[in-house]
């Protein structure tokens, strides 16, 4: 059997755009993002919905998971916010169940609705040397254990390098309560108390690499250790590589 050479080559050229729109499709239940300076595309969970990444700013620094220190300040005030992603919710911030028990009594579950969000983020380099001038070897592995440095929280994994691709990157977790800075002034007490309440658990995680020669870094976070595993399966393409998830296993929880 015989083809002419004409067919064969159109036959491959299909091919091969066949394959590269089903390499490109996006999962279901996503939602793409996308960054020509960059260079760089997000495949995320369909529920998050975009939020004005200012909002992470206070008097013009950056704040992480909404705790607001001086030390904190310090580490990443040459952070850039780029994307920011919540999980929205229109109930209750929390719920309560009452199960009677053995003796007669009482016990009493409150169930905080579950939050969520990442966060992408660029290292400003001009900012560094501003300062001083940078020779670090240890940018990338600072920028994602900053989740280490937030007061409250805890490792609950051993800080490594893994590849997604090609692409290096550094991951850092940790789960706690984040403990914000208390209010100077006691008048500030009612207004402090006015504003949503920090969740009793959060587990969070920075994934950070050199791309491009921008370096980057995610903070991941929620209250469900299920709902964090979830969003951090969110897929990257790095150029014209192939689709991949950030983070590809599972995140456990420390003991407590």
């Amino acid at each position: 059997m015989t083809f002419a050479p004409r067919t064969v080559v159109v036959s491959f050229f299909l091919v091969v755009l066949s394959l590269a729109a089903a390499a490109q499709t996006p999962a279901p239940d996503t939602t793409q993002w996308e960054s020509e300076a960059l260079k760089l595309r997000l495949s995320y969970p369909s529920d998050l919905i975009k939020a004005d990444p200012e909002k992470v700013l206070s008097d013009g620094h950056f704040t992480l998971f909404n705790v607001d220190t001086p030390k904190l300040a310090v580490e990443t005030h040459c952070l850039r916010p780029a994307l920011l992603l919540e999980l929205p919710h229109s109930g209750p911030a929390q719920t309560t169940e009452t199960q009677p028990t053995a003796d007669g009594g009482t016990h009493v579950t409150i169930k905080p609705a579950i939050t969520a969000s990442i966060l992408l983020a660029e290292l400003d380099i001009d900012c560094v040397n501003a300062e001083h001038e940078s020779s670090s070897t240890t940018l990338l592995s600072d920028l994602a254990e900053i989740v280490l440095k937030v007061p409250g929280m805890k490792s609950i994994a051993q800080p490594s390098w893994y590849n997604v691709g090609w692409q290096k990157v550094h991951m850092a977790a940790a789960q706690g309560q984040p403990q914000a800075q208390p209010p100077a002034d006691p008048q500030t007490t009612d207004m402090a108390a006015s504003q949503p309440a920090i969740p009793q658990a959060l587990y969070t995680m920075g994934l950070s690499t050199n791309w491009n020669n921008h370096l980057l870094v995610w903070y991941f976070s929620s209250n469900n250790i299920d709902t964090l595993n979830r969003i951090t399966k969110t897929t990257v393409r790095f150029g014209r590589a192939e689709a991949a998830p950030l983070y590809p296993v599972p995140m456990g929880t420390a003991a407590p």
